[in-house]
């Protein structure tokens, strides 16, 4: 799981970064969204997106408005592609209010798939600011996911994050020799940059 923020930078020109933070959850779990739509409401937020991206799947969403609305979508890697590079995505206006889910995936395959969006360059960074010590709103936003998720409960939480035990792959960028601009993946169709 994971969430972005936009730093606005231009270090090339045509060329946007996106700073990310993310969680490796251990294990698939149960996640009710009418009791996070609660919680998350509770807290004052007011509208979420959910992303789950997994090969395979058929596009397929599902709503929830106890409190916060969320809305829920399911979607293979290709059809996101193609939305985050369609003509009427706003996707700096949506991802505020975004969290991301890749099932299986790793670092690369989230390289990948956020490598162009409206048809332009992204660059996709793991920050390392001079302020990387202090908490950030990107650091608290994907927190507050997870407590919402995962009903406040500060031990279940720190048991399913596998950033101790998560191998290199998961977060590391590997790159193909033949090809340097192209990230190679296990888990994705590693044909979604050219």
């Amino acid at each position: 799981m994971f969430v972005f923020t936009h730093n606005r930078s231009l270090y090339k020109d045509n060329l946007n970064t996106l700073i990310t933070k993310m969680v490796i959850i251990k294990e698939s779990r149960f996640i009710s969204l009418d009791e996070m739509s609660l919680r998350l409401g509770c807290m004052g937020i007011d509208y979420l997106n959910i992303f789950s991206i997994s090969i395979n799947t058929i596009t397929n969403t599902v709503y929830s408005k106890k409190h916060c609305l969320i809305s829920y979508v399911e979607i293979s890697p290709q059809n996101f592609v193609e939305l985050l590079n369609h003509e009427d995505c706003k996707f700096l206006d949506m991802n505020k209010d975004s969290l991301f889910i890749v099932r299986g995936g790793n670092w690369l395959d989230i390289k990948n798939l956020f490598a162009a969006i409206n048809n332009r360059d992204i660059n996709i960074g793991r920050g390392g600011s001079q302020k990387a010590h202090a908490l950030s709103p990107l650091d608290f936003r994907l927190s507050t996911y997870l407590m919402a998720m995962f009903n406040f409960d500060y031990n279940l939480i720190s048991s399913l994050n596998s950033f101790n035990v998560m191998s290199k792959d998961r977060y590391l960028s590997y790159m193909d020799r033949s090809s340097p601009n192209k990230f190679v993946s296990i888990k994705l169709d590693s044909n979604l940059k050219d």
